[in-house]
């Protein structure tokens, strides 16, 4: 009997490096379009399985390595073709220290403290964009840079 669960516990130790080579996203991507996938040529695969997509891969290929879209449109291009775009959006927030007025001390000098907040915000993040079913560009994006801090938020600064 212990020599049994000492045997499963061995190959559920083993197999965890293994699953662990893929996110638990594409994964479950995987499981839902299997047959899309065994479709996909041996190298598409191996870049599906890391969560990376290239130039050529179809809609079921980027699907399963990055997961549903937050945006998709279709743009009409003047030589009459359409491109198809998809945008994912990730939450970042910028954080912010200020200096402000807490009073004055006791030769009338103003004293201050430091404010720290953050303002959660959602930004595009990466976008893929498609023609005739294929991907023919994707870009990831950094998070936005504020020239000027945004306005103090309207919320408590630890509600994120």
């Amino acid at each position: 009997m212990w020599r049994t669960i000492v045997c499963f516990l061995a190959l559920g130790i083993a197999a965890l490096p293994i699953a662990g080579c893929q996110s638990s996203g594409v994964a479950q991507r995987k499981a839902q379009s299997i047959e899309e996938y065994q479709s996909l040529n041996a190298a598409t695969r191996r870049l599906v399985d890391k969560g990376k997509i290239q130039n050529g891969m179809d809609t079921n290929a980027v699907f399963i390595a990055w997961g549903q879209p937050t945006d998709v449109f279709a743009v009409d291009i003047p030589d009459g073709g359409t491109r198809l775009i998809w945008n994912y959006e990730t939450r970042w927030a910028y954080e912010g220290k200020r200096l402000v007025p807490r009073g004055n001390d006791l030769y009338g000098r103003p004293i201050y403290g430091i404010e720290r907040w953050r303002q959660p915000i959602n930004y595009v993040a990466k976008s893929v964009t498609f023609a005739s079913g294929k991907v023919i560009e994707w870009k990831k994006y950094d998070p936005p840079v504020f020239d000027q801090p945004p306005g103090k938020p309207r919320y408590s600064p630890h509600a994120f």
